[in-house]
């Protein structure tokens, strides 16, 4: 597996989608066309995949006497 030093989408045309990416050690600048269900898929599991890492997860309290009591301070 490479890993990309560059990385990029463009849309020649209204439809067409190009991925464009170019690996570490090289000049080369590779370019993919892929089809509209390709790059929505790509978008739909990009987005999924970088929100799942933003996200903070916050302990969720059950009990509500706990809750008043912690937000107290006691």
């Amino acid at each position: 597996m490479s890993i990309a030093k560059l990385a990029y989408l463009t849309t020649p045309d209204p439809g067409r989608y190009v991925i464009n990416f170019q690996t570490f050690g090289s000049d080369d600048l590779v370019k993919i066309e892929v089809s509209h269900d390709q790059m929505r898929n790509i978008l739909t599991d990009g987005v999924t995949l970088m929100l799942r890492q933003s996200f903070h997860r916050v302990p969720v309290i059950t009990n509500t006497e706990d809750a008043h009591e912690r937000a107290a301070g006691a």
